[in-house]
């Protein structure tokens, strides 16, 4: 079980707890389409994609040292 959250960033937490946050007030306000959304967030956070999985990040260009 250790193993299981040893790769995770605050990212992946954040993700998580926003996805169960947005499940957790559309079911107590009814609002039936938000849950794929709190869904989709709590999947990017387990699964590791998007930008969760740090898909989102530029990288940086290194840059070209010329010897002369």
């Amino acid at each position: 079980m250790k193993n299981l959250f040893k790769t995770w960033t605050l990212n992946r937490f954040l993700y998580l707890a926003a996805g169960i946050f947005f499940v957790l007030i559309a079911t107590n306000d009814r609002v039936w389409f938000m849950i794929p959304f709190g869904l989709y967030f709590i999947a990017m956070a387990i699964f590791k994609f998007g930008c969760a999985g740090g898909a989102c990040q530029i990288p940086l260009k290194k840059k070209e040292e010329h010897s002369n």
